[in-house]
């Protein structure tokens, strides 16, 4: 059994059998061999493979291999049993192989379906635009219009079709404004020309260029805010977008704010009371910083037609010296001379227009305009002082007429005869005889508006006793040298059954009439609405409009009296002679002068010349016929 000890399969027991088993036990185990003999247990190697096999994956498998082990038990033991095992397990290479594959495929199929739901970019055209703009300046430096100038640099060619140009432009506070311009060649002959400058076609090609000429009192200005966008609205695209400005060097100065004052002592702006006095301010900025500040001046066009100085434009001035505050802060101010302080301004004056203009160091220069608002006096005894407020004469009726301002003469006379009576007792021998009633009604416009009188207007005779009555149609005054009924008064100019044939007496027209007889037109009086504009005197006897012929044969009987002034109303604060011509023009309106038909005006594009129909009815007296 030594050989058996020596072997390093065996693992060996030693110990002393004790009295009940034999063996002597260490407390660390068996230490000994038993007394009556010895014994050992074979135990069998544990062989591991390292294997390669399986996708290069270096796994571990054991394999219990089968051996048999014999040993004898220790004495007195039981023999131990041997277990014969033997395990082989994995995964099968194929099956790993199509399950990678299949994951592969979802995968892809996933990033497909993905991929195939983004939506395809939108279509872009790349378009390279140069833009350029240039103020237009007229006589005396003054700015009346802009010049923009477009160079196609690179990208696709416009088409005339789908390519649409907006120019949007805004001024100070006012609603933006666009005007909508569809590619073509330049014309000249447009409202606003417009157009491509270069090339043989509507097509806008690299280098050709594209302009816009602005001017005129509505055109744009430099200093607007003006922004030009290109679509192609075919595809829905903005092909390009861009701010105008003009270059440094060629901007005017700029208007910022305009206001008047009432009371130069509070912070507030307080309203501007009639009689009260008035203060001006105007606050300016310069792009190329070049204001001359001695080039700032405001006119008063109330003024105009008095022959004084207020008539001419009066200086604003920034030197710290009241009523301006602060010199230098670019904020100008007029005010406290004869033109601004009191007794001015007149009731009348309110609406009417003042006109600011400034120059920079170049001679550029820019306008604009203010309209004054005047209000009653809001201090002293008594308000208004007894006068009627300008804003309610359109309630009252602008044209007037006074009890006493009426006069009948004969027809058998010249219309000026002195020979005359009043129309509130008198006798039918008087009305019938020498030729018949002519009537004469003196009365004044206290409006803001030229009235123009037509061949509609009349006397209306209304009976007290019956539903009868009698109308006499106004007559032209022609001639003071001959009786009335053989020329002296002409048929009223005009058309009755021709609704756009509107005239009104005036030099010229009735056709051989003298030239200084009065024109019908009911003036006005910038300066004083309660006084009022030159009085007209309305003649009227014809029984049928726009004619002469034999009068009305008048009965006994008691009659109201009403007449209706009929005709076209001028643009606000405008006399005869400014409309005729003569005299300032402060909103730039057209077709001024001798022909002046305020027809052609009910739809002026500027607003402040426009016309409108007029019609008013005055009930006048009673005028008893025995």
């Amino acid at each position: 059994m030594d050989s058996a000890r020596d072997d390093p399969g065996w693992m060996k027991w030693q110990g002393t059998r004790s009295a009940g088993d034999g063996f002597h036990r260490s407390s660390s185990g068996f230490d000994g061999w038993p007394q009556t003999g010895r014994g050992g247990i074979h135990a069998c190697p544990v062989i591991l493979t390292l294997s390669r096999v399986g996708n290069y994956h270096e796994q571990f498998i054991y394999r219990r291999v089968g051996c048999k082990c014999v040993s004898l038990s220790p004495p007195g033991g039981h023999l131990m049993r041997t277990i014969l095992r033997e395990d082989e397990s994995g995964v099968s290479e194929v099956i790993g192989t199509i399950l990678i594959l299949a994951m592969t495929v979802v995968l892809f199929s996933v990033i497909i379906v993905w991929v195939a739901g983004i939506p395809t970019p939108a279509a872009q055209a790349r378009t390279d635009i140069q833009s350029e703009m240039t103020p237009i300046y007229g006589g005396g430096g003054l700015e009346i219009g802009v010049n923009i100038t477009l160079t196609h640099q690179g990208g696709e060619a416009l088409q005339p079709v789908p390519t649409i140009i907006y120019v949007i432009s805004q001024r100070g506070v006012n609603p933006p404004q666009t005007d909508t311009v569809i590619l073509h060649k330049f014309n000249g002959f447009l409202v606003t020309p417009s157009g491509l400058l270069d090339g043989t076609d509507s097509v806008w090609d690299i280098g050709e260029r594209w302009a816009y000429q602005s001017t005129g009192a509505t055109g744009l200005r430099s200093s607007d805010q003006i922004t030009i966008i290109i679509v192609d609205h075919l595809k829905s695209v903005v092909l390009w977008t861009g701010p105008m400005n003009a270059p440094a060097g060629t901007r005017p100065p700029v208007f910022v704010d305009k206001w008047t004052d009432g009371v130069l002592s509070t912070d507030a702006i307080d309203p501007v009371q009639a009689t009260q006095g008035f203060y001006l301010f105007a606050k300016l900025t310069d792009p190329d910083n070049d204001l001359n500040v001695n080039s700032v001046f405001a006119t008063i066009t109330a003024w105009y037609g008095s022959g004084t100085s207020c008539a001419a434009p009066q200086q604003m001035k920034d030197n710290g010296v009241s009523p301006d505050r602060i010199a230098g802060d670019r904020i100008f101010s007029l005010g406290g001379n004869a033109c601004t302080k009191p007794p001015y301004p007149a009731l009348s004056w309110a609406g009417s227009i003042i006109l600011l203009n400034a120059t920079d160091l170049k001679g550029h220069q820019t306008t604009t305009r203010l309209v004054l608002d005047v209000v009653a006096p809001l201090i002293g005894g008594g308000g208004n002082g007894g006068t009627i407020p300008s804003q309610l004469w359109q309630y009252i009726g602008y044209v007037q007429i006074r009890t006493g301002e009426v006069w009948v003469s004969n027809l058998s006379t010249p219309y000026n005869s002195p020979s005359t009576y009043q129309p509130y007792r008198v006798t039918r021998a008087q009305l019938n005889g020498n030729g018949g009633a002519l009537f004469h009604y003196k009365m004044v416009n206290h409006g803001n508006t030229t009235i123009f009188i037509d061949g509609w207007s009349e006397a209306f005779f209304q009976n007290t006793q019956s539903s009868a009555g009698a109308v006499a149609f106004i007559v032209a005054p022609c001639s003071t040298a001959i009786t009335a009924i053989a020329g002296g008064v002409a048929p009223y100019p005009g058309t009755a059954g021709a609704i756009n044939d509107f005239q009104y007496a005036r030099t010229g027209l009735p056709v051989g009439c003298s030239v200084t007889s009065p024109i019908g037109v009911f003036d006005i009086n910038t300066f004083n609405q309660d006084t009022g504009g030159t009085p007209y005197v309305m003649m009227a006897y014809a029984k049928t409009p726009f004619s002469t012929g034999a009068p009305n044969t008048w009965g006994s009987a008691t009659f109201f009296m009403s007449i209706l002034v009929s005709g076209m109303a001028g643009p606000t604060n405008y006399t005869y002679a400014q409309l005729s011509g003569t005299g300032p023009n402060p909103n730039s309106c057209g077709g001024l002068g001798p022909t002046y038909n305020p027809l052609n005006h009910l739809t002026d594009p500027i607003a402040a010349c426009r016309t409108s129909w007029y019609a008013q009815v005055i009930p006048f007296i009673g005028m008893v016929v025995y």
